[in-house]
């Protein structure tokens, strides 16, 4: 009777070591959002980043970024820029000038023509920043995407074309953690 309840007390433990392992290979890193406030503000049409937004980037994203990236085996951070639906009413040149600029083109040379161009040059404007700042925080590889999600998904994650009104809370910029490497990996930190 007691190597019976010893066998069962030892594979209950097991079980719920493996199960506690396998949460852990599951868990999800945070997705980060920049909302639209006076730390990360970009001016009306703009993507370029202004002082302040660089400075509240390097002092409060980076580190929770590198934090990230450090617990969860992070090997590619990709940058969705959003906007609101205002138009632009401007004739965009990245269709000509976005293969030039990632050889070394001045990036203010770039004219969005729409929200998705404008959401697009914001993401490579915080990816740029970013990829500088965390060189020197971080030792592992790591690959960036930046995707344009422009005014068609709201701030619920849901798709929302959005009308053609100024909306702060649609203005943001999301950053999120994606483990494409096949090896298993059970994350650092809680």
């Amino acid at each position: 009777m007691t190597d019976m309840l010893a066998s069962t007390l030892m594979i209950l433990c097991l079980f719920l070591a493996v199960s506690t392992i396998l949460r852990a290979m599951n868990a999800k890193p945070p997705v980060i959002k920049l909302a639209d406030t006076d730390a990360y503000r970009f001016d009306t049409g703009s993507f370029l980043l202004s002082t302040t937004f660089k400075e509240t980037l390097r002092e409060n994203a980076v580190p929770q970024i590198s934090r990230t990236i450090h617990c969860y085996g992070i090997d590619t951070v990709e940058i969705i820029g959003h906007t609101d639906g205002r138009p632009g009413g401007m004739v965009g040149n990245l269709d000509y000038s976005l293969g030039s600029f990632s050889s070394g083109s001045d990036m203010q040379e770039m004219v969005p023509g729409s929200n998705i161009d404008l959401g697009l040059l914001r993401a490579i404007s915080v990816k740029t920043e970013l990829e500088f700042s965390l060189s020197r925080r971080i030792t592992q590889d790591v690959g960036f995407r930046v995707l344009s999600a422009g005014s068609t998904i709201g701030p619920d994650g849901s798709f929302l074309p959005a009308k053609n009104l100024d909306e702060g809370s649609r203005r943001r910029i999301e950053i999120r953690f994606l483990r494409l490497s096949q090896s298993p990996f059970i994350p650092l930190c809680s």
